[in-house]
C-alpha cells in the first residue's frame, strides 16, 4: 500500500462497522490516532471526524481540517 494514511482516512470516512473491525485487526489504535491529526483535507467529513475523535478518546474534538486553494 503506497499511502496507508490516506487509506485509513478514507476508511474512517466510508468504512462500515464490519469493515472497520477487519481493519482494526491489522492496525493498532495508536496508528489510527496518528491518522487524525495528519489526515489529508477533504476526505473525512465533519460527522465522521467527530465520531473518530470520540472513538479514539481525543477530547475536545478539533475543527475539521480546512482546504485552501493550492493544497491537496
Amino acid at each position: 500500500m503506497s499511502d496507508p494514511l490516506r487509506f485509513l482516512a478514507y476508511a474512517m470516512a466510508y468504512a462500515t462497522h464490519p469493515d472497520m473491525q477487519v481493519i482494526r485487526s491489522h492496525v493498532s489504535d495508536g496508528e489510527l490516532r496518528e491518522v487524525l491529526p495528519n489526515a489529508p483535507t477533504r476526505i473525512i467529513d465533519a460527522r465522521s471526524w467527530a465520531y473518530c475523535h470520540v472513538k479514539m478518546g481525543r477530547f475536545p474534538v478539533p475543527a475539521t481540517p480546512q482546504w485552501t486553494f493550492g493544497t491537496t
